[in-house]
C-alpha cells in the first residue's frame, strides 16, 4: 500500500501550477455538473460536463478542457486528507488523446461556456482496484501575452469509487439540508437584506434552488436543520411587513415567499427536522455572562419555541457554535436534557477519527452530549460545489467506509454530508441526479434522528476552538443592551392584553441581539440591540398617569383624581401604587383598571389626612406582579379644616385683644373721671 501512495503523489504533482503568479492572475473557475456513472466499473467510460467562466477583465484564447485522473486509488480517508494537505493539486494525470479533451475555444470577460470530455475506460489507464479516484477538470488557455502553458489555470476536482465487489455491510448515509437566516433586522425593526432574501426565495434564487434540490431527494434520506428566524423573516416579507420604504415587493414576489415557507415546513415534517436556537445564539457570550443568560435564555427559548408552534413543525433541537468558539464549556451548557446534539467540526475535535463515526458522545460533567462531526470529504479540493461533486462526495465517503470496515471490524465510519448553508445548487441541480448517490448497493440511507437513535460511540478526546485567531464572543455591552430590551419588554407584557404576536416579536428582538452573527460586525450588532431597546423603550413611554397640581380636600379625608393615558396600539390592564410622604397617612389600595387602546381613564382615589395636615403624594403606574415603571405623578395634599382651625384662632385672638383694649380704654376714662 506504501508504495502505492508513493506511486499516486508522484502521480499528483504532474497536475500541478508552479508559477504563483500564474495562479494570482487566472480566475478562471469550474464547476461541474454532469458526471457519468456515478460509480466507476471496469469497462465503463466516463463523461463529465460542465461550464468555465472568466472573471478576469480580460481574454482568455483557445480555452481547452481536459479529464484528469490518478492510475492507483486512495483507498482511506487519510490519503486523501493528507493529500489535500501536502499537494496543491492532486487529481492526477492528464488524458490527452484526441477526441478526449474539449476545446472551449475563446472566453471573453464575464463569460461562461460549457464543456463536454468523453474518455473511453482504456484510455484511463487506471489499476483498477478498488477505492476512490479522484477526477476532474483541467483547463489549458492562452493569457493576453500570448502564452500558453503545459500547467492549468484552472480545475476542478470530485471522486468516483469503484468497488468490484458487492459489500457486505451497507453505509448510514445522511444529508443534513441547513435553512439558516442570512440577514436581521436592523435598529429601525426592519430587515437590512430584505430585497436580496426576497431575490433568494424567489424564482432561481439560492434558497429556492436549495430547498429544490433537498425535496427531490427520497424521504428519509436526510434532515433539514432550520433556524426558525428564516422562516419568520420570509413570512414576514410574504406579507409585506419590516420590508423598509426604500424596498417594493411585487404580489408575485410575496406569493413566491409564502410558498417557500409552506415548501420548507411541509419537508421539515416529511423529513423530521432539527433546529437551531432563534437566529443561532452566541453560546460563549451567554456562557461567560451567566448573571445575564437566564432571561435572555427564556426570551431565546420563547421565540424559537413561538415559531415552531406557529408554523406547525415539531423539530429535535440542535446547537451549532461557530467553529471558532467551541470549547468544553460551551458543548456543557449545550447539553439540553441530554438527547441535544452538537454540530462540530472535525478541526473542534482533537484525537477524534473517522472510524469513530460522524455521531458520537462526548462525556461532561452534567452527562453525555450527542456530537456530530462536520469533515467533508471534497473541502477545500478545487473548483465550485455543485450537486454532482455533493453526489460524488456521499458516494465515495460511503465507499471508503467500507474498505475501512472491511479491515476494521470495530469500526463506525459512516457517510454523513452537511451541506454548505451558503450554497447554490444552481437552477440546473436535476442535471446533477443526486438521487444517484442513495442508488449504490452499499449505501444505507437514513435521517439523523434515525441514526442518532442507534448505538453511538465515545469520544474520548478534547474539545478545542478550530483555530488559533478565535474571534471574540458578543460582548457585554451588548449583552445588557439586549438585557434592558428583555425587561422592557418584559413590563410591556405585564401591561398589555391579549397581544401574543407582539410577545413573541419582542423576543425574537432579544434572541437577535445575542446572535453569534456579530462577532464579525460588532458595531452594527450593538445599534441593533440599543435600537430595539429604544423601541421597546417609547412603547413603554405611552402609558402614563397625571395627577393634579395640587389637592385641598374639604375635610379630613376625601378624594383627588388621577388620570392613565395609553397611546399604545393595545389594550392594557395597569395598577397604581400610591405613596406619601407621610407613613401616617391613609391611603386605601387601588384596584387595577383596563384602558383600551389609544384611550384615557380617569380614577379617584380616597385619602385620610387625619391630624396630619398636609403631605407629598406619589402615584406610580404598575404591571400585575407590582413592578413599577414610568415618570410617576408628584403632588401635595392638605385638608382645609386646617384652614377653618387657623381662622378661628385668628378670630379669638383678635377678639381677645379687642376685649383687652376696651378695658384698657374704660380704666382710663374712670382715671381721668377721678381727677376731676
Amino acid at each position: 500500500m506504501a508504495i502505492s501512495f508513493t506511486l499516486l503523489m508522484s502521480a499528483l504533482a504532474l497536475g500541478g501550477l508552479p508559477a504563483a503568479a500564474a495562479e494570482e492572475k487566472a480566475q478562471l473557475s469550474v464547476r461541474l455538473t454532469a458526471l457519468s456513472p456515478t460509480v466507476l466499473k471496469k469497462g465503463a467510460d466516463i463523461t463529465m460536463r460542465g461550464t468555465v467562466t472568466n472573471r478576469n477583465d480580460y481574454v482568455w484564447d483557445n480555452v481547452q478542457a481536459y479529464l484528469v485522473i490518478p492510475r492507483s486509488p486512495f483507498t482511506s480517508r487519510a490519503q486523501v486528507d493528507d493529500a489535500k494537505t501536502n499537494s496543491n493539486s492532486y487529481t492526477g494525470e492528464r488524458i490527452v488523446e484526441l477526441d478526449s479533451f474539449d476545446s472551449i475555444g475563446d472566453l471573453l470577460p464575464g463569460a461562461s461556456r460549457e464543456f463536454t470530455v468523453h474518455v473511453p475506460f482504456e484510455q484511463l489507464q487506471i489499476t483498477g482496484a478498488d477505492g476512490v479516484y479522484p477526477v476532474g477538470i483541467q483547463i489549458l488557455a492562452t493569457d493576453p501575452e500570448g502564452i500558453r502553458s503545459n500547467d492549468a489555470v484552472s480545475r476542478a476536482t470530485t471522486f468516483i469509487p469503484l468497488l468490484s465487489d458487492p459489500p457486505d455491510q451497507q453505509i448510514p448515509t445522511s444529508i443534513a439540508w441547513p435553512f439558516l437566516m442570512p440577514t436581521y433586522r436592523t435598529a429601525g425593526g426592519n430587515y437590512s437584506g430584505a430585497r436580496s432574501l426576497l431575490d433568494d426565495v424567489g424564482e432561481g434564487g439560492r434558497l429556492r434552488n436549495l430547498l429544490g434540490l433537498a425535496r427531490s431527494t427520497p424521504a428519509d434520506t436526510g434532515t433539514v436543520i432550520i433556524d426558525p428566524a428564516l422562516l419568520v423573516a420570509v413570512d414576514e416579507l410574504s406579507r409585506g411587513k419590516r420590508v423598509g420604504k426604500s424596498v417594493d415587493v411585487t404580489e408575485a414576489e410575496q406569493q413566491a415567499a409564502e410558498s417557500f415557507v409552506s415548501e420548507l415546513t411541509a419537508l421539515a415534517r416529511r423529513d423530521r427536522c432539527w433546529v437551531v436556537e432563534f437566529d443561532r445564539p452566541d453560546l460563549p457570550a451567554l456562557t461567560e455572562n451567566s448573571d445575564l443568560a437566564a432571561p435572555l435564555g427564556d426570551a431565546i427559548d420563547k421565540a424559537t419555541g413561538d415559531a415552531l408552534g406557529e408554523f406547525g413543525i415539531s423539530c429535535r433541537p440542535v446547537s451549532w457554535p461557530r467553529a471558532d468558539s467551541a470549547t468544553p464549556r460551551v458543548v456543557e451548557n449545550a447539553r439540553g436534557p441530554g438527547d441535544q446534539p452538537v454540530i462540530l467540526t472535525a478541526s473542534n475535535l482533537s484525537g477524534w477519527d473517522r472510524r469513530e463515526g460522524s455521531l458520537v458522545k462526548y462525556s461532561t460533567d452534567e452527562g453525555p452530549v450527542p456530537i456530530l462531526v462536520d469533515d467533508a470529504l471534497d473541502e477545500s479540493v478545487p473548483g465550485e460545489n455543485s450537486v454532482v461533486t455533493l453526489r460524488q462526495r456521499i458516494v465515495s465517503e460511503s465507499a471508503l467506509a467500507v474498505l475501512e470496515r472491511s479491515i476494521d471490524t470495530d469500526s463506525e465510519a459512516d457517510a454523513i454530508a452537511i451541506v454548505n448553508a451558503n450554497w447554490d445548487p444552481g437552477t440546473s441541480w436535476e442535471a446533477g441526479q443526486l438521487n444517484n448517490a442513495f442508488s449504490a448497493p452499499w449505501v444505507n440511507a437514513a435521517g439523523l434522528d434515525s441514526l442518532l437513535s442507534r448505538p453511538i460511540g465515545e469520544f474520548d478526546g478534547t474539545v478545542r476552538p478550530a483555530s488559533d485567531a478565535r474571534s471574540e464572543p458578543v460582548n457585554r455591552a451588548q449583552l445588557l443592551a439586549a438585557t434592558h430590551l428583555e425587561k422592557t419588554e418584559s413590563l410591556l407584557s405585564s401591561l398589555l392584553i391579549d397581544a401574543p404576536a407582539r410577545d413573541t416579536a419582542a423576543a425574537q428582538d432579544v434572541a437577535q441581539a445575542v446572535s453569534q452573527r456579530w462577532r464579525s460586525n460588532r458595531s452594527t450588532g450593538l445599534n441593533s440591540a440599543q435600537g430595539a431597546a429604544n423601541r421597546a423603550d417609547k412603547q413603554l413611554e405611552k402609558v402614563t398617569i397625571e395627577g393634579p397640581p395640587r389637592v385641598t380636600l374639604s375635610s379630613k379625608s376625601g378624594g383627588f383624581p388621577l388620570t392613565i393615558s395609553n397611546d399604545t396600539d393595545y389594550e392594557i390592564n395597569v395598577g397604581v401604587r400610591v405613596d406619601s410622604s407621610n407613613p401616617a397617612l391613609i391611603i386605601p389600595g387601588v384596584e387595577p383598571v383596563r384602558v383600551a387602546a389609544g384611550e384615557r381613564h380617569t380614577l379617584t382615589v380616597n385619602v385620610d389626612v387625619g391630624d396630619q395636615g398636609s403631605a407629598s403624594i406619589t402615584a406610580s403606574l404598575i404591571t400585575s406582579d407590582d413592578r413599577a415603571f414610568g415618570k410617576p405623578a408628584v403632588f401635595n395634599v392638605r385638608s382645609s379644616t386646617v384652614g377653618v382651625v387657623l381662622w378661628v384662632g385668628f378670630a379669638l385672638a383678635g377678639l381677645l385683644m379687642v376685649v383687652a383694649f376696651a378695658r384698657r380704654f374704660r380704666g382710663n376714662q374712670r382715671s381721668t373721671v377721678r381727677d376731676e
